[in-house]
Parts: structure tokens; C-alpha cells; sequence
């Protein structure tokens, strides 16, 4: 009896311990999961700039970490958005509890402490790469420069652009002094004159080429005058027309030679030289021999600079 009694205990126990492994695989999932690594790249971010010093390196500096931990850890970290935080103050002063409360502009190295970056319970951090930041700060300028617009295009045949009158005409730019100082002036992005016509207004951003720098105003408004190309132009042999003139009337000379000025695409139309008119009005002349000036009407827009000859003579018989 108590031989099968032992049995049926050990039986019981194999059971127990069966059951046991069972449920564990069931409630605990992944408890038997090994652990996974992978690579982080962590953005740096800034804080505690002093007001008179301005960061110009590492304008986007990242740092690496490897960790280690489940797969769904390394899943969940990769969703955090993690950042390694510096503050310049506490990392650079000599004193962060108060007695100094400057910065010199010069070169800092600042070590990459791995307390810093916060990660959730049971990852691991296995490396930190770079063991220093370079951080470089440089005095703030505040300085004022004045605007160009630059032209790209080519305007419709006949018209010209005059130079752009801008609102502002100076911005003020505040950077590092050696950028601010290397820089003369200012352009804003250039302006597109393909085909274009009639004078236009346009707001357009200051063109700060990448440099560590901001603009104030950022935006500025430009004014383009486009004007018709003036030329002169000689038209010869244009006839000279006696209205209300009856038979046996006559001019002399009969034609005239115009030096007129005006836009390049009115003067070179053909149908221009047909709306000149000249005329002299002969109405209520008696039978003589008279001198008259012409009457010259041009096209709108023309201008006459000369014209030969001024005097006429006319004949009534």
C-alpha cells in the first residue's frame, strides 16, 4: 500500500510541476525571449545659450548609443524620441551654483555623460559614441545691411527693368561676428523677369545663403518698374496732305523727313510710319502764295526731336 502510494505521489508531482511550466509559458509570453541590440542616433539639444553668445557649432549634432534589452523594448524605445539634453550653463561654468554667470566666446569640449539619457528599465546602454561634443561659441552682432535684388530673366523685346526700390532698404542681421563680419550686403532671392512687361510689386524673403544668421525683417517688399525702351527712330519722305484744299493747290516740298523717340516695339510696327499724319488746312486761303508750319500728329506715346523742314510753301492759284 505504501509503495503505491509513493508512486502515485511522484506521479502527482511531475504533474504539478507540468502544470506549472505550462501555465508560465502561457500567462508570462516571452519570458524566455533573449535579448536584442541596435544602434540609436539621439538628436543634441541645446539650452541655457547665453544672450551675448551665439552656438555656431554643432548646429545638428547627434550622438550614438547601443542598447540592449527584449524585442519589444528595443521596439518600444525606438518610438520615444530621445534626446541628449546639454546645458551650457551647468556643463561650462566653473561656478553653476552662482558665481559666475558668464561665458567666454571661445571652443568648449563637453563630455557625453550616459546618466543623461534616460531609457526605459531593463535596456541597457551598451556604448556611447561620441565620448565629446565640440561645441563652439562665438560673440552675438547685431548689424544693419543694405538690400539688392537680383534680376534673372529676360524681359519682353522693347521693355527694360529699372533698378528695384525696396521697403526696407536695410535689414538688420544678428550671427557670429565672423560671419556678420565677412558679409557687405544683403540680396534677396532673385527675381524672375522672363516675358514680363508692366512694373510689378513683390514680397520676397531675404537670401541669407545658409549662414548661421537672422534677418530682421525676414521678408521685405520690392517694387520692379518696367519701362518701354526708348530709341529714335528717322522717318523720310512722309507725305505732307493740304486739307480742304481745291484744284490747282500745291505744297512744297511735298514731303518732310521726322526724328521721332518713343518706345523700340511702337516704332519698329509697320503700321506706325501710316499713322503719321501731316497736314496743313487750307481752308478760306484766297488765290497766293502763302508759308505754313504742318500740323504733325503721331501715334500716342511718340515723340517728335526734330523734323525738316519746319517751313512750307503753298500755292493757290
Amino acid at each position: 500500500m505504501y509503495k503505491q502510494y509513493k508512486i502515485f505521489k511522484n506521479f502527482y508531482f511531475i504533474f504539478l510541476l507540468l502544470s506549472f511550466i505550462l501555465i508560465v509559458t502561457l500567462i508570462i509570453p516571452g519570458c524566455d525571449k533573449k535579448p536584442v541590440e541596435t544602434n540609436l542616433l539621439l538628436p543634441v539639444e541645446f539650452s541655457s545659450i547665453p544672450s551675448n553668445l551665439i552656438l555656431t557649432s554643432p548646429l545638428d549634432e547627434k550622438i550614438e548609443i547601443r542598447v540592449s534589452g527584449d524585442i519589444d523594448q528595443i521596439e518600444a524605445i525606438k518610438n520615444l524620441n530621445l534626446k541628449y539634453f546639454v546645458d551650457l550653463y551647468t556643463d561650462l561654468a566653473s561656478d553653476p551654483a552662482g558665481e559666475k554667470n558668464y561665458l567666454d566666446p571661445r571652443i568648449y569640449y563637453l563630455p557625453v555623460l550616459e546618466k543623461r539619457i534616460f531609457v526605459p528599465p531593463g535596456v541597457k546602454i551598451l556604448m556611447v559614441k561620441p565620448a565629446y561634443i565640440k561645441v563652439n561659441l562665438e560673440k552675438k552682432v547685431i548689424k544693419s545691411f543694405p538690400v539688392t535684388v537680383p534680376y534673372v530673366g529676360k524681359e519682353a523685346a522693347g521693355y527694360v527693368a529699372l533698378s528695384a526700390r525696396i521697403e526696407p532698404e536695410k535689414v538688420m542681421l544678428t550671427g557670429p561676428e565672423s560671419i556678420i563680419r565677412s558679409i557687405q550686403t544683403i540680396k534677396t532671392k532673385p527675381i524672375d523677369l522672363t516675358n514680363i512687361k508692366e512694373s510689378f510689386k513683390k514680397k520676397i524673403p531675404v537670401e541669407l545663403q545658409g549662414l548661421n544668421t537672422k534677418s530682421n525683417p525676414r521678408i521685405i517688399t520690392v517694387y520692379i518698374p518696367i519701362e518701354k525702351i526708348q530709341t529714335t527712330k528717322v522717318f523720310e519722305k512722309l507725305p505732307v496732305e493740304l486739307k480742304n484744299a481745291r484744284h490747282g493747290c500745291s505744297v512744297n516740298p511735298s514731303t518732310i523727313m521726322l526724328t521721332i523717340k518713343g518706345g523700340h516695339d511702337i516704332l519698329n510696327k509697320q503700321e506706325t510710319k501710316e499713322n503719321i499724319k501731316i497736314s496743313i488746312d487750307v481752308k478760306g486761303l484766297k488765290s497766293g502764295v502763302y508759308v505754313r508750319r504742318a500740323v504733325i500728329d503721331l501715334p500716342l506715346g511718340l515723340i517728335m526731336t526734330d523734323a525738316e523742314p519746319e517751313i512750307f510753301t503753298v500755292t493757290i492759284e
